[in-house]
């Protein structure tokens, strides 16, 4: 995502040191590109928690919050982090919080069982690098800001349908007035032939009489003023449009004026004039198809927004960690090709290859070295790496998408047999996305090249699978895999983002 270079994000540093406090401004003040953003900054300073807090609220009170907070957990003598960070999540829920410190006197699960917006907080190392703070800055400040769009376009969709659901009460009580008015005119017919063409001769809908052969007998005023002629131009003639009794059908009209109109038609067998005829109905519904267009351009615009969101939460892990760069593009290609192969619904398909997209989406709180480590990681590297999952799951659990993309970013590493993290879940306990996702991310890695051991190969990782398939991996989904590369010659892609860094 490129940021608008009009837009200036504001954000707040917190830290006891003076030297560090400088090293901020130094850092964000820069104008030089920072990984492939446009971004401007305006850094504000405290020294202790009680002043961020203070500082914190003055800004709300002039609509001027801030995107991103960088909090020192060590702040004496006043009180910690951990406190100003409570305090200043529930001035501002919207704010992303960066814990700093050398050391943890908590751990990162405590501090997330005590906030209420855990997807907010983030984690970093001192000492830290300038890319670091570059890269938290912009891309949760690019978070921030698509929040905000998102936030105001559901306040815009549910005004938007507050009033479209006013009208279609209103409707809905016309109708069901007019139905009685219909069923009433009914009983009329076999009473008069002559009440019945006064009845219709009145009636606020456009009204046809047509003989089995098409050829309009009757026309009254309203279907007049449909068409757009007299009666004496339109009798005698043949309807040219589609008759199906019983089945409303769309009539597109264009007037003498030019001007179109679309118009619901329904029609129904009757008697006129002794002969079995057909009675036609119209109603103009233009204005009715015109709020059904904005209506969905409403929802296309919203859903392109959060496609945008995925996306920059995409890029923003592939920037910790380069060297998987297209690892969750890759995985989203399988994914969604398996979704495909055991007929998942489109609409659960799309859910599949957006939660596959950003399942990685927890590893942008891990420290960089632990990400490009050439080498073994130790044990508590690995728990740090293996926790991934539940903070991709704080980070997005927050986000109210029509898909369980939260449960599936957190279920990924869940295994068949129960061996899985971070809940040791089993058989259809976890979601079938997730269950699609942990085979994808699995053959990819293993068939892609990491720092500390070279490719092992697409069939090794095919092997993997098959040989654990009904206790590691979903027996349906591996089958699927399996006949995905073995019979449907299906490959590996780079996204253009990615294919234009390697040229």
């Amino acid at each position: 995502m490129t940021e608008d270079p009009t837009v200036k994000y504001r954000i707040l540093a917190v830290d006891d040191d003076p030297t560090i406090l400088d090293l901020y401004r130094q850092i964000l003040n820069s104008d030089a590109k920072r990984g492939g953003f446009e971004a401007s900054f305006e850094v504000d300073c405290c020294t202790q928690g009680e002043e961020a807090v203070e500082t914190v609220k003055l800004s709300l009170e002039f609509n001027r919050s801030y995107s991103v907070i960088f909090l020192d957990l060590n702040l004496p003598p006043g009180p910690d982090g951990e406190w100003t960070a409570e305090q200043i999540q529930k001035l501002d829920p919207y704010s992303n919080i960066v814990l700093v410190s050398g050391f943890m006197r908590a751990g990162p699960e405590k501090l997330v069982k005590r906030s209420d917006a855990s997807d907010r907080l983030l984690y970093l190392q001192k000492p830290f690098h300038r890319q670091e703070i570059l890269q938290f800055a912009t891309a949760l400040s690019a978070k921030w800001q698509a929040e905000i769009k998102l936030r105001n376009l559901h306040e815009e969709m549910e005004d938007l349908v507050g009033e479209r659901t006013d009208a279609l009460l209103q409707t809905n009580k016309q109708l069901r007035k007019e139905i009685g008015s219909r069923q009433e005119t009914e009983k009329a017919l076999h009473m008069s032939e002559i009440n019945f063409r006064n009845m219709i001769y009145n009636n606020a809908d456009g009204i046809l009489i047509l003989d089995e052969n098409s050829i309009v007998k009757f026309m009254n005023p309203a279907a007049e003023s449909i068409f757009g002629t007299k009666a004496k131009h339109f009798v005698g003639q043949t309807f040219e449009h589609l008759i199906i009794p019983g089945k409303p059908t769309e009539l597109d009209i264009t007037i003498g004026d030019g001007k179109s109109i679309v118009a619901e038609m329904r029609v129904m067998e009757t008697e006129w004039e002794g002969q079995k005829t057909y009675l036609a109905s119209l109603r103009d519904i233009t204005d009715r198809k015109r709020m059904q267009q904005r209506l969905q351009l409403s929802l296309d615009n919203l859903k392109e927004v959060m496609d945008g969101t995925i996306r920059a939460m995409a890029l923003a892990v592939e920037m910790r960690d380069p060297y998987t760069s297209g690892h969750q593009h890759r995985v989203a290609q399988l994914a969604q090709a398996i979704a495909e192969e055991i007929n998942l619904p489109a609409d659960s398909v799309e859910g599949v290859y957006m939660a596959a997209s950003i399942h990685d989406i927890g590893k942008i709180s891990l420290p960089a070295e632990i990400l490009s480590k050439p080498i073994k990681l130790t044990d508590i590297e690995r728990k740090m790496i293996q926790a991934h999952s539940k903070v991709g799951y704080d980070i997005l659990n927050g986000i109210d998408f029509p898909w369980p993309i939260s449960q599936t970013v957190l279920q990924h590493h869940e295994r068949i047999d129960g061996s899985g993290y971070p809940h040791g879940l089993g058989g259809n306990e976890i979601l079938i996305e997730a269950r699609i996702v942990g085979v994808c991310d699995v053959v990819e890695t293993m068939a892609s090249h990491r720092p500390y051991r070279p490719s092992i190969g697409l069939d090794k990782a095919l092997e993997e699978v098959f040989n654990n398939r009904g206790k590691l991996y979903d027996e349906k989904v591996v089958n699927a895999c399996l006949k995905l590369f073995n019979e449907k010659d299906f490959q590996f892609s780079e996204p253009e983002s990615v294919l234009s860094t390697h040229q």
